[in-house]
């Protein structure tokens, strides 16, 4: 890899790292990384970190 190809890498590395994802990008990303199903609940393996509701 080049000066120049590792330079621009790591200039559009910097540009992602600025820009925040929308609400359903980073639901679409847990799904994909299976830590949530199509529904939007956790997934067997993460089902210990959903927050049950206190009470009011």
């Amino acid at each position: 890899m080049s000066d120049k190809d590792f330079n621009n890498l790591m200039k559009l590395a910097q540009k992602l790292a600025q820009e925040k994802p929308t609400k359903e990008e980073a639901l679409r990303s847990l799904v994909r990384a299976g830590i949530l199903d199509e529904n939007g609940n956790f997934t067997p393996p993460y089902a210990s970190l959903e927050i049950t509701p206190r009470p009011r």
